[in-house]
């Protein structure tokens, strides 16, 4: 029986997959968000509690994403997801099972490092080696999976803690999605340009990039890290934000959920727009718009206004870091090493989880928002300015065609 090739069936299914996996292995980032005031309230109703845990779930993710991109390297992709299954059974039961140790080693280590970390960073890696005709779409796919993971569990989370209170949710949780993911790691298979080199990615060829690999690294590197900074201040504490204004935690929910519809809406038009304009423009476009919404969030005060204000922010809210995958895809070619999107990956969710505890630190400290969306504002400023150093190198041609 023949294997299957590039831009097969399989590979879309593949796609379709992974993106699956990756929605099942990001679900319990979202918990600290929609239950911030529940968790907060068993340890002293301080939020900068869960605001800890989801940074060391999103840092952890990003530490380990890097690993996973090395170990699905030398081993196979369905060797981190096969792990990530076991690992968020054990996570769901140790965070919920004790008091702050326990809730900030579960998201840490099971849920973070050995977890998520092992369905984004692998499966990215390699569904863009099944592709040379619609590896953008594909990108899209992959990209919508952690958006899809926002989407769908939080509305879960809403459902099922007035019952049964946020540990045991989180038990839930861990069952359900490490089940389905160890059973979706057998379906998985290495790319083909793995497949042709005994098992192993070629060498890379550093000549063709545009500057020096470590300074091309480093900036993109920071890029992540601004930006995700600024948009996690919103995203994280949208609930509590509302709250503060005097509506419900549904509205803070629907107002998560329509930042995370939008995201998988606007990733597929960013990444066919990537096609035309190519990754970096897009990246950019993405860093203004973002700029935009912040700017809303630093004043609004009505319901309305915070609806479309999460419209606007969910327009770059994944499609921002897709692009960084791109640019990295387009630079280095297909033998580029899966440890490099890792990096910027860790990057990006260090941002994700410093924004994320540093709103709710400038909340305690100020008893406001405010200040913490101007902080973010201000990230999201440096984001803006790294790409267009980035684009405006002398020899930005190579880095800015699609």
């Amino acid at each position: 029986m023949s294997r299957p090739g590039v831009d097969s069936g399989y590979a879309w299914r593949l796609a379709l997959v992974s993106a699956f996996c990756i929605c099942l292995g990001g679900g319990s980032i979202y918990l600290p968000v929609v239950a911030l005031k529940e968790i907060a309230a068993e340890f002293g109703d301080r939020r900068s509690v869960p605001s800890l845990a989801y940074l060391l779930g999103f840092f952890c993710m990003g530490v380990g994403g890097v690993v996973m991109g090395w170990l699905a390297d030398r081993t196979s992709p369905r060797v981190p997801l096969m792990i990530a299954g076991v690992s968020i059974v054990i996570g769901g039961f140790v965070a919920s099972s004790g008091g702050e140790l326990a809730l900030y080693v579960g998201y840490a280590l099971p849920l973070g490092f050995l977890g998520n970390a092992a369905t984004f960073t692998p499966a990215m890696n390699n569904v863009q080696g099944w592709f040379e005709r619609r590896r953008s779409t594909a990108v899209s796919i992959i990209s919508a999976g952690p958006a899809f993971s926002g989407f769908v569990w939080p509305q879960v989370y809403r459902w099922l803690l007035p019952d049964v209170g946020w540990r045991q949710t989180l038990m839930i949780y861990g069952v359900i999605a490490g089940t389905l993911l160890f059973a979706c790691a057998f379906y998985v298979r290495p790319a083909p340009v793995v497949r042709h080199h005994g098992g192993k990615r070629p060498p890379e060829d550093l000549s063709v990039l545009p500057m020096p690999s470590l300074t091309l690294m480093g900036l993109l590197s920071a890029a992540g890290f601004c930006c995700c900074i600024a948009m996690a201040m919103p995203f994280v504490h949208m609930v509590a934000f509302c709250g503060d204004l005097g509506f419900s935690a549904a509205r803070g929910a629907e107002a998560v959920s329509l930042i995370l519809a939008t995201a998988v809406a606007s990733v597929f038009a960013m990444g066919r727009l990537s096609d035309f304009i190519g990754p970096l423009r897009v990246s950019i476009l993405c860093s203004l718009i973002q700029i935009t919404s912040l700017v809303g969030f630093v004043f609004v005060d009505s319901l309305m206004g915070i609806y479309t204000l999460s419209i606007v922010l969910g327009i770059p809210y994944i499609a921002i870091v897709q692009g960084y995958a791109l640019i990295l895809r387009q630079l280095y070619g297909p033998t580029i090493a899966g440890w490099r999107l890792g990096v910027i990956m860790l990057f990006a969710m260090a941002g994700m989880a410093v924004g994320g505890w540093m709103g709710g630190a400038i909340f305690d400290a100020t008893l406001s928002y405010r200040a913490a969306f101007q902080a973010a504002l201000a990230f999201n400023v440096l984001n803006l300015m790294l790409l267009g150093t980035l684009y405006f190198t002398p020899r930005r041609r190579a880095v800015s065609l699609p």
